[in-house]
């Protein structure tokens, strides 16, 4: 009697059907795109960017650097938070600003609040707002405010003797001021 077995035909089978799939997926990725190419930033400018770094200038550097009493202020970083180095009689001073339109005055102060930060309710040009300190670090302070989302503004002085709430505080009123 003679046997007869059927043997799978993987040795075959395997590669036909990797080959079938690799073709149909490549036939299935591809896309034809129509139109003339742009270089990147030719053209029209939208509006909803049109403006992007401008709230780096919420207050030009000559009335932050008179604002928190520095002689000499560069700004180092622009973006959604915007930062400066600045010297002055009270030594190296650090400055930070930042524009939040989709936030709130709550959600800040309970960030604040997580983090052990001493509040203080405050109102700047009729704006609810409040100042915030670290824990043991009374050279720095920072002021949100209310307006259009948050704006915050957070001074540290590295030595001297100046009050960083009272710079941050001044700083965020020409902020609304400027932006009224």
């Amino acid at each position: 009697m003679t046997r007869s077995t059927r043997r799978p035909c993987t040795r075959l089978a395997v590669p036909v059907l990797s080959t079938l799939t690799v073709v149909m997926l490549a036939a299935s990725c591809s896309t034809t795109v129509t139109g003339t190419p742009v270089a990147e930033g030719a053209g029209e400018t939208s509006e909803e960017f049109d403006k992007l770094l401008e709230e780096c200038v919420a207050v030009p550097n000559e009335q932050i650097a008179e604002s928190i009493q520095a002689n000499a202020i560069e700004q180092y970083f622009f973006g959604a938070v915007c930062m400066w180095n600045a010297s002055g009689p009270s030594g190296i001073i650090d400055v930070t600003f930042a524009w939040f339109e989709d936030n709130s005055l709550g959600r800040e102060r309970t960030l604040a609040e997580n983090l052990d930060y001493s509040i203080e309710s405050v109102s700047v040009s009729g704006a609810s707002a409040f100042l915030a300190r670290r824990p043991g670090d009374p050279a720095s302070c920072g002021i949100t405010a209310a307006y259009s989302g948050t704006i915050t503004w957070w001074v540290q002085y590295r030595g001297g003797n100046v009050d960083p709430c009272a710079s941050a505080t001044r700083l965020a009123e020409l902020t609304m001021q400027r932006n009224q």
